[in-house]
């Protein structure tokens, strides 16, 4: 028999204590039966409490989460207890929508957190010591459609530098009228970017930009809303959920197209069709998880054949079902689903397990 987890945590940091917010999707979506090991948090302000939650990532000690009140907690993956917990530097205009822990600055581990109504991207340093309050390292971004500037991002993924000391590249996917990958060097430099809108998608730029008459991208494949990006070095690709247009991208690490899987004309909740791709986690076989906020539900990916291999959860509020689930990681065996709707963490028996290095960082990179 599986143990189920509930945290309760009584503490409640003052800093944390925040109003209610809450969002959600319709639709629905099948899957199977699944046995669940743990379930953390809840509804709440109070640290190992939830308010929407919608950007998880693992690391060999910890589960990271960011929720629509702004607040980034560190937690147990066994207790759900809070660790630390802290707010962006500000958040009345949004909320970030994911969080990537990736090799940082000399090698020691960062937590990577695209500042998605603030145009920009956060880093902050990810202490060994789970008590240790991470400190702010550097941002980057600014409004605009040019260069190394963002509208929306929603996501950062980290390619290891080859000596392993540190980021090779950052790759960050936005939406919203870029609606492409930007990829910037080890110092947050500009390299290039790949993608542009696609025909139809939804345009909603900052108030700063409207009126702007620089035209939007006009080079690679399109996007509407790239939410999350996998990448996958060892096999020189990436994963990137195009979540409006229903259909996952596998590129090289160059952003050259290679397939897509699924497609806006194809939505559906057979297996292999999506509704809604938000999340992604890479497994160690090169396998991906997706979370489908429609469909609420996880299924797994092969990228080399666009072919599914499992289907779990399904849509409900009690234990093994989700209510739409925007994020998706692996941590050693367990497979981790933020649960946001139900304001919870659900994990079960990862199809394939994922490793970590030394330093916590994980072995294939990617985001949430």
């Amino acid at each position: 028999m599986k143990t189920t987890l509930r945290s309760r945590p009584a503490a409640v940091l003052a800093a944390c204590a925040l109003g209610l917010a809450g969002c959600g999707h319709g639709g629905g979506g099948t899957g199977g039966a699944l046995e669940v090991r743990k379930v953390l948090g809840e509804a709440g302000n109070s640290p190992g409490q939830f308010v929407f939650p919608r950007a998880l990532d693992a690391d060999a000690s910890s589960l990271w989460v960011i929720d629509k009140t702004a607040r980034i907690q560190r937690l147990d993956p066994q207790t759900g207890k809070a660790w630390v917990c802290w707010q962006t530097p500000a958040h009345e205009l949004g909320k970030p929508t994911g969080v990537t822990v990736g090799p940082g600055p000399r090698g020691r581990p960062a937590l990577y957190v695209p500042d998605t109504h603030y145009q920009r991207v956060l880093v902050y340093s990810a202490p060994a010591d789970v008590h240790e309050e991470p400190r702010e390292l550097y941002r980057f971004g600014a409004f605009g459609r040019g260069p190394g500037q963002f509208i929306y991002p929603t996501d950062v993924a980290v390619l290891p530098a080859p000596d392993g000391k540190g980021p090779g590249r950052l790759y960050v996917s936005e939406y919203g009228g870029n609606d492409r990958v930007s990829v910037f060097g080890p110092d947050h430099e500009f390299l290039f970017s790949f993608g542009r809108p696609a025909e139809g998608a939804e345009v909603s730029l900052p108030p700063e930009l409207r009126g702007d008459n620089a035209d939007p991208p006009a080079e690679g494949p399109s996007f509407n809303r790239p939410q999350a990006i996998a990448l996958d070095a060892a096999r020189k690709r990436m994963v990137i959920t195009d979540a409006c247009d229903h259909r996952l991208g596998v590129f090289d690490l160059d952003g050259r197209l290679i397939r897509w899987i699924g497609s806006a004309e194809q939505v559906g909740s057979e297996p292999g069709r999506f509704n809604y791709p938000y999340g992604l986690a890479l497994m160690d076989d090169g396998t991906v998880l997706v979370s489908e906020v429609g469909n609420h539900r996880v299924q797994r990916i092969d990228p080399e054949t666009g072919a599914p291999l499992g289907v779990y959860g399904s849509v409900g509020r009690g234990p093994g079902e989700f209510f739409t689930p925007w994020a998706v990681a692996v941590r050693g065996g367990e497979a981790w689903v933020l649960d946001s709707g139900n304001n919870r963490l659900e994990s079960f028996d990862s199809p394939v397990a994922r490793r970590f290095a030394a330093s916590g960082v994980g072995s294939g990179g990617g985001g949430p």
